[in-house]
């Protein structure tokens, strides 16, 4: 199983989608990462929403459906054909 990502970094910030980047695991668990899984929520929530179905395969996405004003928490996991690491 993979590492867990770097933690995110939030950037281009509209009113209701921001672009949410991150560095790959410093180890890969043996086998190559074949992608990402990207969760958000609201601060005070406890519940992660996914942000994909597919694997995200590059280092960013463009988070969107967002509420202007309202404070999130963004994680990362990769997955490999091991599994998944834990989140950023």
């Amino acid at each position: 199983v993979p590492d867990a990502p770097a933690a995110p970094k939030i950037s281009n910030v509209g009113e209701d989608s921001c672009t949410v980047r991150w560095e790959p695991p410093a180890y890969d668990g043996g086998q190559p990462v074949l992608g990402y899984i990207l969760e958000r929520k609201k601060k005070k929530s406890y519940r992660w929403m996914r942000l994909n179905f597919d694997l995200l395969r590059e280092l960013s996405h463009e988070a969107r459906c967002m509420i202007e004003g309202v404070v999130y928490e963004m994680r990362v996991y990769a997955v490999n054909a091991v599994g998944m690491s834990r989140p950023s």
